[in-house]
């Protein structure tokens, strides 16, 4: 009996084993497809925390059908095997496999609903199959191992805790070095290649027919062959008369560099340079001579840093193309930059011809480098307010706090938030006001763009522990900006929309989504038009 036995309970074992090996895959393979939805999502509907929102409750509801269907796959005869969890494995990975080529190809069309409509009927299509289909293999895989009633709980115990430090490991690791370094499109498709023969391998331990087998590979195949084709073929969608430069994957998503004709207020035509995040314009120069920016807060900068009283060194916490690196080299100021993305810093040497300054160039977070920086600064400019790419985290109060004390006596903070379709339906210009002053600035507004008596266009804070003398500031005549004295482009609260109780943003209640709402959909609007 105890040899007939023996390899039973060794084969059993094994069973098991892989078992516990597809749940820790699983786990993994469900939070590498939550964050690529959300990443997949950000060229076409952004990445504001309205985006976020969406990604997580899709992932929530896949995941909730999925149990409820997992659990009751395991009533059913021809449900209830390993076979049937492997077939499940199989098919969530061909859905991993396709999810960047599917997900643009339904976005392309759902772009022209509306906003919320369009990111909840796009993830539905895009995000909810694979993570329901996972989401079905937790209750199946338990029904498999549970040996009697008694073990149940620590049966369930177990998948849960392996599928869980899937998820935690994998995210760690796609999240920490592969999606910053390849990007989102190319990880994913490995993945789910990985996935899907994988799930062959185990489907074959259960003699799967030879016609299935061959039909299994003609899909695997055909499905590997499309989603590389997609990857390798994909470019932005451009205006009619841009031409793509370069364009890669990283850790803000998106990036492209393309060129496009362009007429000067002449008339003469001549070639722009962009840089784009997430299709959305960060920064736009003359492709001939790239330091010459075409964004008109970039050159007011230009023309107030050079009069302000103290302006031996600066730093830059959201670097763009670099103009203002470059800028601020004109007035031989020592300057160290703050990026998050080092493609964007690469980006700013290779086609912006910012000087490469690696010594001085940090990569990290702005206010991770905010809290941890024991330096003074004379100027301190905040370029992180430009679409729906807000840095929630810097324009608190605790943030400017820290950075009054990195400014000496006479230093200046300036901080730009571009592309205001509305001054007088905007509410953070006010609360933003408000947080400064709270902290003891004194805050001068400025509108570079001086566009239809403040209508619409940018506010750039200049907020300084003295009194900025306006008076002796003047602005020089350039492709984008008109001659005269900073206080022609000066802008007053009154511009902008009045609310009962203006807040303060705080780390604790930061309301900058919430403000920023009909901001952010302005953006995506126009941007998608």
């Amino acid at each position: 009996m105890q040899k007939t036995t023996q390899p039973s309970s060794f084969l059993k074992k094994i069973s098991f084993n892989l078992l516990y090996l597809v749940s820790f895959i699983e786990g993994g393979v469900v939070m590498v497809t939550e964050l690529a939805g959300a990443r997949i999502l950000a060229p076409y509907f952004g990445s504001s925390l309205y985006s976020w929102a969406s990604t997580l409750s899709i992932t929530l509801l896949a995941l909730m059908t999925g149990y409820y269907f997992g659990g009751y796959a395991t009533t059913k005869k021809k449900l209830s095997s390993q076979k049937a969890i492997f077939i499940v494995f199989l098919l969530s990975g061909i859905l991993v496999l396709i999810l960047p080529s599917l997900g643009r190809a339904v976005m392309s069309e759902t772009i022209n609903l509306s906003f919320f409509t369009g990111i909840i009927i796009s993830q539905l299509v895009f995000l909810f199959p694979p993570i329901f289909l996972m989401g079905m293999m937790s209750p199946m895989i338990i029904y498999q191992i549970n040996q009697s009633t008694k073990q149940a709980g620590r049966s369930a115990g177990n998948i849960y805790a392996i599928s869980t430090f899937g998820g935690i490991l994998f995210t760690l690791v796609f999240g920490f070095t592969i999606i910053p370094n390849y990007g989102i499109t190319l990880p994913v498709i490995i993945l789910g290649v990985s996935v899907t023969l994988l799930s062959v391998l185990l489907l074959l331990k259960h003699r799967v027919s030879i016609p299935i087998t061959i039909l299994l590979a003609v899909i695997i195949l055909s499905q590997f062959r499309q989603a590389y084709v997609s990857y390798t073929e994909f470019s932005p969608a451009l205006h009619q008369t841009e031409r793509l430069v370069e364009y890669s994957e990283g850790l803000l998503g998106e990036i492209a560099i393309t060129n496009q004709k362009m007429k000067s207020p002449d008339g003469k035509p001549f070639y722009g340079r962009i840089l784009k995040v997430n299709n959305v314009m960060q920064n736009q120069a003359v492709s001939d001579y790239p330091k010459a920016s075409l964004i008109y807060y970039v050159n007011f900068i230009r023309n107030l840093v050079g009069q302000l009283p103290k302006k031996k060194t600066a730093l830059i916490i959201g670097l763009g193309a670099g103009n203002i690196y470059s800028d601020m080299q004109l007035y031989n100021i020592d300057v160290e930059t703050v990026e998050i993305d080092k493609r964007i810093y690469d980006y700013g040497v290779k086609y912006f011809e910012m000087e490469a300054h690696p010594e001085k160039s940090h990569i990290t977070d702005g206010r991770y480098f905010v809290n941890t920086s024991n330096k003074k600064y004379d100027i301190i400019v905040l370029d992180v307010i430009v679409g729906e790419n807000v840095a929630k985290q810097l324009v608190t109060l605790e943030s400017f706090k820290k950075i009054y004390n990195m400014l000496p006596e006479n230093g200046s903070l300036i901080i730009e938030h571009g592309g205001i379709q509305d001054f007088s339906k905007n509410q953070f210009v006010p609360s933003l006001h408000k947080t400064l002053k709270e902290v003891g600035f004194n805050i001068s507004m400025f509108n570079p763009i001086q566009a239809n008596n403040n209508k619409y266009g940018d506010v750039l804070f200049v907020a300084t522990k003295g009194k900025l003398d306006k008076n002796n500031i003047f602005i020089a005549k350039d492709i984008l900006l008109s001659e005269g004295p900073i206080t022609d482009y000066e802008v007053s609260l009154t511009d902008f929309k009045k609310i009962k109780e203006t807040p303060i943003l705080t780390d604790n209640k930061n309301k900058t989504d919430l403000l920023l709402k009909e901001h952010y959909l302005n953006i995506r609007e126009n941007q998608n038009r």
